[in-house]
C-alpha cells in the first residue's frame, strides 16, 4: 500500500482572511501618510482618512467572524506610528479606552483570527532598548527591505520586543507581519530571525511570518529551517489575493467579485481552492472601515465574499477556515513527517505535532483502522470526515484523520 500525509487537515482546502494595518483604535496611515509625504514628494491624502478606528466597528467585524465561522489573522501594531506603546495608555485616548479595545481583542478577535505584530511601528525603525527613532530615521518597509544581516542580535531583539508588547497585553503573537516591504529582499535572514524571536517570547516551536503575495498559479506554504531534533521550524503564510477591499489607503474600491464572482463560478479564490491551493485572501484594516463610520466599504464587500463562499461549499466539505497559525503548522508537520509500511501497520515519526493529521492510504480499502490500539470510527464519506475517523470511498483507498499525541503513533489497518 502507498502512504502519504494529505496537503491539508481533513482534505480540506483551507480558506484564511489576513488583515493588515489593524491596531489599538489608531488609524496608523492617517500618521504614516502624513509623515511619509515629506519623505517622498507624495501627496497621499492623509487629512482626508479618520484618525480612529473605533471599538464598535472592530467588534462589529468580530462578531461576523464568530458567527459565519471566519478564521485569519489581525495584526496589532505594537506602537502604532510611534504614537504611543499599546501596553501602555496611548496618550490619544488613555487606559479606560485602551484596555477596552485590548479586552475586546482578547475575548471577540484572538479566537477565530492569529494576533500577530506589524513590527514594532509600521513606519519609523525605533532603538528596541529606548523606543526612539534611529538617526538618522530609516524606515521599517523601506530601507528593512533589506535586513542588516550583519546585525542579527539587533534586529532579532527588534522583533522580540514587538513581540513581547503583545504578550504584555495578553496577545501572545503566533508569528509576525511584515509591514510593507520588511524583510522581503533578505527573505532567508528574516526567516531565521523571525522565528527565532517568536520563539524565545511564546516558545512555540512552529511560528509562521508573512511577507509575501502570490498571483501566481501556485501558491505554497514554504517550510523554513526544518529541524527533526528540535521539532521546530518556520512556516510562511503566501497571500493569494490582492487587496480588493479598499485597499491600504482606505479610499480605493471595494470589489467581492474579484474575490468570488455572483455565480459562484469566477474570482480568484475559486481560482485558488478548483488548483487545491489554500484561499488566503489579503485586505487593510483602514479599507475595512473606509472614509467614514457609514463607509465601511471593506467590510461590505468582505462579508458579501465569506456569504459566496459559503453558498459555493454549503456543507464544508471541501473547503474550511483555519487561522494562518494551523494552516503552518500543518505543513510544518506535513514537512518533517516520515514514516515506514509494516504489512498493515503504518509506523509514524512526527517531529511537530499538528491536530488532525490525514493519511491517504491508497490500495487498501481497510474496514477497520486503529491508531495506537484505539478503534477509529467509520464514516460514511467527506461531510463526516473529522478527527477520530476514517472512510473509504472506493475499494483502492482508505482516508484516516487522528490527532497524534505523541511522536510516534502506529496506525493498524485491518482488512
Amino acid at each position: 500500500m502507498k502512504v502519504a500525509v494529505a496537503p491539508y487537515a481533513l482534505n480540506r482546502i483551507p480558506l484564511s482572511w489576513i488583515i493588515d494595518d489593524s491596531t489599538v483604535l489608531i488609524n496608523l496611515n492617517y500618521f504614516w501618510m502624513r509623515d511619509r509625504n515629506p519623505v517622498d514628494g507624495q501627496n497621499r491624502r492623509w487629512e482626508d482618512v479618520p484618525v480612529v478606528h473605533p471599538e464598535w466597528f472592530t467588534r462589529r467585524f468580530a462578531e461576523f467572524c464568530a458567527e459565519n465561522g471566519v478564521r485569519g489573522k489581525f495584526s496589532v501594531v505594537p506602537v502604532p506610528a510611534g504614537v504611543g506603546r499599546i501596553d501602555r495608555p496611548l496618550p490619544l485616548f488613555g487606559r479606560a479606552q485602551t484596555e477596552s479595545w485590548l479586552q475586546m481583542c482578547r475575548e471577540e478577535i484572538a479566537p477565530s483570527f492569529d494576533i500577530t505584530p506589524e513590527m514594532l511601528t509600521h513606519t519609523l525603525v525605533l532603538d528596541p532598548e529606548t523606543l526612539q527613532p534611529l538617526d538618522p530615521p530609516i524606515w521599517e518597509q523601506y530601507e528593512w527591505s533589506r535586513l542588516p544581516t550583519d546585525q542579527e542580535d539587533f534586529v532579532r531583539e527588534y522583533i522580540a520586543v514587538s513581540c513581547r508588547i503583545l504578550q504584555n497585553v495578553g496577545l501572545p503573537p503566533e508569528g509576525v507581519t511584515s509591514p510593507g516591504g520588511f524583510g522581503g529582499q533578505t527573505l532567508e535572514f528574516y526567516a531565521k530571525v523571525a522565528g527565532e524571536a517568536v520563539r524565545e517570547v511564546t516558545g512555540n516551536p512552529t511560528p509562521y511570518f508573512f511577507k509575501r503575495i502570490e498571483r501566481s498559479p501556485e501558491v505554497p506554504v514554504p517550510v523554513w529551517y526544518p529541524d527533526r531534533e528540535k521539532g521546530q521550524a518556520v512556516g510562511e503564510i503566501i497571500a493569494g489575493t490582492g487587496d480588493w477591499t479598499g485597499s491600504w489607503e482606505g479610499y480605493r474600491p471595494a470589489d467581492p467579485d474579484r474575490y468570488i464572482t455572483p455565480d459562484l463560478e469566477g474570482g480568484r479564490m475559486v481560482e485558488l481552492i478548483e488548483a487545491g491551493l489554500p484561499a488566503i485572501a489579503i485586505s487593510h484594516w483602514q479599507g475595512f472601515y473606509g472614509m467614514h463610520a457609514e463607509d465601511q466599504r471593506g467590510f461590505k464587500a468582505f462579508r458579501t465574499v465569506v456569504r459566496r463562499l459559503r453558498e459555493r461549499d454549503p456543507r464544508g466539505e471541501r473547503t474550511r477556515w483555519l487561522k494562518p497559525s494551523e494552516i503552518a503548522r500543518y505543513a510544518c508537520m506535513r514537512e518533517m513527517a516520515q514514516w515506514t509500511v509494516h504489512g498493515t501497520a503504518i509506523h509514524l515519526d512526527l517531529p511537530v505535532l499538528a491536530p488532525e493529521l490525514t493519511l491517504h492510504v491508497q490500495g487498501v480499502q481497510a474496514r477497520g483502522v486503529r491508531v495506537d490500539h484505539e478503534e477509529l470510527r467509520p464514516v460514511s464519506g467527506q461531510l463526516d470526515f473529522s478527527a477520530g475517523t476514517f472512510y473509504t470511498p472506493d475499494r483502492s483507498t482508505t482516508w484516516i484523520a487522528f490527532t497524534p499525541t505523541h511522536r510516534s503513533p502506529v496506525v493498524e489497518l485491518i482488512l
